[in-house]
């Protein structure tokens, strides 16, 4: 799952992409692997002591400015989301600046769907489903709207995906800005809202400084500068939020872990994930809902109050449960 980092020049995106590094000779041409923080698994850490903790990760790239050049466009339509880093340091206008970018991945998409209607009806499919639905998509993004506000069948969604349409990408607003943001970002969260993104407020320098701190020393230095925490932690969860993620978690003396799922998943899905010969000879999935690990970590207690459960292939994987699969291959 690939998150690229976009925005207009002088916006800090690579600053961001060095903090997020925690170096700053760190390679913005490369992509980078960054771990989810989850206090979840290091609660399961410190009960079990196991030999190995891994954490779920998520991939960023630093979309190169120009950024809505077409070399840049293509980066950011091989991406899962979008982050989009906005200037509210030295200029100002978050909102303003946001805008600019939805009309730029609109205009992307526009020329794309048109070209695509154009083959279309040279090959005469225009009574295509395909070709009606490129219409829909051509008169919404006409409107200023941007695909990802509007509910589409997932036989559209299908259709669609061929195209890797930005404006239909999960999107989050970076605001980069100092504890005293140029602008109030009132406007950046309303914009935000009805295009379906959330925002971050992040002080990416300040963060790359806070990097080549001891981490001992991390909190008080926060604490000083009128932080509660880093937040490139608030960015990294928003940023796996945006993917519809969530954590399903295994534990044991060799290995904790946090599994990335997608949401609405289900118990076979994560037999799977973890090993295709688990989803290959999957019997049940015992399932405990991690509140109730954390208030008792006692296995033979947990059972007698029926907190721990078998579920069939067809149950739906919530955030945070604690599965062990039953299987035979």
């Amino acid at each position: 799952m690939r998150i690229a980092l976009a925005g207009s020049p002088g916006c800090g995106r690579t600053t961001l992409f060095r903090a997020l590094a925690g170096s700053r000779a760190a390679d913005p041409g490369k992509p980078l692997t960054v771990q989810v923080p989850d206090p979840r698994l290091d609660f399961l850490a410190t009960i079990w002591s196991p030999r190995k903790t891994v954490h779920a990760t998520i991939v960023f790239t630093d979309t190169p400015s120009p950024a809505f050049s077409s070399k840049s466009l293509s980066e950011m339509r091989d991406a899962s989301a979008l982050a989009l880093v906005l200037d509210n340091f030295a200029r100002g206008d978050p909102a303003g600046a946001f805008a600019s970018c939805e009309t730029e991945l609109m205009l992307a998409d526009l020329s794309v769907v048109e070209r695509r209607m154009e083959r279309l009806a040279k090959e005469s499919r225009a009574r295509t489903a395909e070709y009606r639905l490129l219409e829909h998509a051509a008169e919404l993004l006409g409107r200023e709207l941007p695909l990802r506000t509007v509910e589409f069948s997932k036989e559209d969604l299908a259709l669609l995906s061929p195209y890797a349409l930005l404006s239909l990408k999960p999107v989050f607003a970076v605001s980069n800005r100092t504890s005293t943001p140029v602008s109030p970002e009132d406007d950046l969260e309303r914009l935000g809202s009805a295009h379906g993104a959330s925002v971050i407020p992040v002080d990416a320098a300040f963060e790359l400084e806070l990097t080549e701190i001891p981490e001992a020393d991390r909190a008080e230095f926060l604490s000083s500068m009128g932080y509660s925490s880093s937040g490139l932690s608030r960015l990294i969860e928003a940023a796996y939020s945006s993917l519809d993620l969530i954590s399903f978690l295994t534990m044991g003396p060799d290995e904790v872990r946090a599994w990335p799922l997608r949401r609405g998943s289900t118990a076979l899905d994560a037999a799977g994930a973890i090993h295709s010969d688990l989803a290959r000879g999957f019997i049940r999935a015992q399932v405990t809902a991690f509140a109730d690990y954390q208030a008792c970590t006692d296995a033979a207690k947990l059972r007698e109050k029926g907190a721990v459960r078998l579920e069939g292939r067809e149950y739906e994987v919530r955030d945070g449960d604690i599965l062990e699969i039953r299987f035979s291959v």
